[in-house]
């Protein structure tokens, strides 16, 4: 039987969580992963990229609302939650999931179907 007191629960930011924005917070994984972190934060900035490339090529107009790209950037908020597992400063599941349903909704109104 497993030991369900060990299990912790990501859905909720963890306390301190703000300390993850100074520059000093990976500063220690970078000491221990200098290659490791150079793909991190390359992963990092794809994550974050990726979305706002992928809707302008999508887009069948030349022009590309502003909604579209705030949400788009929302959802590389999203996925760069995941990215940021590697480097121990997850902000839990709830951050990725209001950042994936914003970002899809102003998508949306950009798209003029809502």
């Amino acid at each position: 039987m497993q030991n369900k007191t060990n299990k912790k629960l990501y859905w909720f930011p963890p306390k301190g969580f703000g300390a993850f924005v100074l520059r000093s917070s990976d500063e220690e994984f970078k000491k221990k992963h200098p290659i490791g972190y150079f793909f991190a934060v390359a992963l990092g900035i794809t994550a974050l990229v990726a979305p706002m490339f992928v809707y302008g090529m999508c887009m069948k107009s030349p022009t590309v609302g502003l909604a579209g790209i705030a949400g788009t950037f929302i959802i590389g908020i999203g996925l760069f939650n995941f990215v940021a597992i590697i480097l121990n400063q997850y902000l839990g599941h709830l951050v990725s999931i209001i950042s994936f349903l914003f970002g899809a909704l102003l998508i949306v109104i950009d798209m003029g179907l809502l």
